[in-house]
């Protein structure tokens, strides 16, 4: 066996050992159903209402995809903009801390009024949830560049520009992607809680119908859902990540 495929088996079985451990933690009633479900509970949830769960998640990901396409692009924008003068991030600093320091769950009512309990809310709600992580980091990121890269732009002749964009932004990447992954987590929460307020559709309308009725299967199936999403979005920005990394180690 290989040195992968003995690890694969080493994870494989401490699996199986805390699934076991847990189910029976569940069975003995050592604690009770309703407050934590068995890994039996959970897949018979999903035979039962598994199609169901999966046009919600459906549903809920066209969100997720939505506010996270625009709250990273219109963070890094933003950050991007407030980063280029000393004097802009001076100014923007304190108000993105101040706006993101506000319980963003108190606006949400807002939307609801303004763009209804449908999609659009919850997209809406999304967005500003997972703005402005982006645009503190990046923001931030700009700033923590060490001035020897800019001053070796100066000092062979780079237009200014060409100094921010392909010096100070590349330096920058590890703590933006940093910023996506902290709005991703929080954008998938956000939406999820957010169908769970006021909704007719999605993971959160149903984890919070089956709490109602003390199915609490049918609830960790639905957290385990929107767990997979944050697990997908963290793969991806991996994923990114590792392909601009490679990209900051070429050779121009």
């Amino acid at each position: 066996m290989t040195a992968r495929g003995a690890e694969w088996v080493k994870w494989l079985v401490i699996a199986a050992i805390v699934l076991a451990a847990w189910e029976a933690v569940v069975r003995t009633g050592m604690v009770s159903r309703i407050i934590l479900a068995s890994p039996s509970m959970i897949v018979s949830a999903a035979v039962t209402d598994g199609p169901v769960f999966l046009l919600a998640l459906k549903a809920t990901l066209i969100e997720i995809v939505i506010a996270l396409a625009l709250a990273w692009g219109l963070g890094i924008v933003a950050g991007v903009l407030a980063g280029m003068s000393e004097t802009s991030a001076r100014a923007m600093a304190p108000i993105f801390s101040a706006a993101f320091a506000v319980p963003l769950i108190a606006w949400y009512p807002l939307f609801v009024i303004w763009f209804g309990i449908g999609p659009a809310s919850k997209i809406v709600f999304g967005i500003v949830c997972g703005f402005f992580p982006v645009a503190m980091s990046t923001l931030a990121a700009l700033h923590q560049v060490e001035a020897k890269y800019v001053s070796f732009g100066r000092s062979i002749g780079m237009p200014r520009w060409r100094i921010f964009f392909t010096l100070v932004l590349m330096m920058a990447v590890p703590s933006i992607v940093a910023g996506l992954r902290i709005a991703a987590a929080l954008v998938v929460a956000g939406i999820v809680f957010a169908e769970m307020l006021a909704s007719v559709g999605g993971i959160g309308f149903w984890i919070s119908y089956h709490r109602t009725l003390f199915n609490t299967g049918h609830v960790y199936l639905g957290i385990l859902l929107a767990l997979l999403c944050v697990s997908a979005c963290n793969y991806g920005l991996g994923l990114l990540e590792a392909k601009l990394g490679r990209w900051r180690e070429t050779p121009a």
